[in-house]
């Protein structure tokens, strides 16, 4: 092979090669809100719903999330993998949605074992199959149809099942109290405190007789905190 005929086969190498260290993959993602968390391989990337960045190829795991202070916000989950310079485009609309109605209403909705709310509920078009459970009715699961609303009605099983102790009006009381009394038990043993030193100090038995009292309605306030507390362990043992 004559010199000219090398320099020919390293140029046409150094051509092709080059190109192709350089290329990327680029990926956009579109939603059709603002404020959206997106995730790569579990990092966070962007907090704004438009972002376009270029990756090796390999497999990426994708997530997006609802920026809200909801407490269930909308999430979408996504492996892709990429390969060859190509350009892929994924759009997550958090609008758009089923509403998912139930007969009776406010059934505890699942989607993976995971709470997601109750009904009625916006469902995001992402989530195909749904468990559907409250008590005193048997529990169900369904697959999404493809309508704007859908209706599901629940079986009664003939008993009902009593709601779960953290989730009564009782449970917020008594663990209100609770706070509250443990916050007077340490408010006044404090201020018998602060009078039995004033007493040390100057001998006057008015300050010995206040120390008496304030630690009397710390006492009381204390045997109370522990007779709401230990209510609160036994009902949740009962259960």
């Amino acid at each position: 092979m004559n010199l000219f005929a090398k320099i020919f086969l390293i140029i046409l190498s150094i051509y092709f090669v080059l190109p192709a260290q350089d290329c990327h993959n680029t990926l956009k993602i579109i939603s059709d809100i603002s404020e959206v968390n997106i995730f790569i391989n579990d990092s966070l990337i962007s907090t704004s719903g438009k972002l376009e960045l270029e990756l090796e190829d390999g497999s990426y795991s994708i997530t997006a999330v609802e920026n809200s202070e909801k407490w269930n916000p909308i999430t979408f989950n996504d492996t892709l993998v990429l390969s060859g310079c190509e350009t892929r485009i994924v759009n997550y609309n958090f609008t758009s949605g089923i509403l998912l109605e139930t007969i009776p209403s406010d059934v505890y909705v699942y989607s993976d074992e995971t709470l997601i709310g109750f009904t009625p509920l916006k469902v995001p078009k992402n989530i195909q199959e749904l468990k559907l459970s409250k008590p005193g009715y048997i529990e169900k699961k369904i697959l999404l149809e493809d309508n704007s609303i859908q209706i599901v009605k629940l079986d009664f099983n003939g008993k009902i099942k009593s709601e779960p102790f953290v989730n009564t009006t009782l449970f917020k009381v008594l663990t209100g109290s609770a706070i509250a009394l443990g916050a007077v038990t340490a408010y006044f043993k404090l201020k018998a405190d602060d009078k039995f030193d004033e007493y040390r100090f100057s001998g006057n038995k008015k300050f010995l007789d206040e120390t008496n009292k304030y630690d009397t309605i710390s006492g009381i306030s204390l045997a109370l905190f522990q007779i709401n507390f230990g209510y609160i362990i036994y009902r949740f043992l009962a259960e």
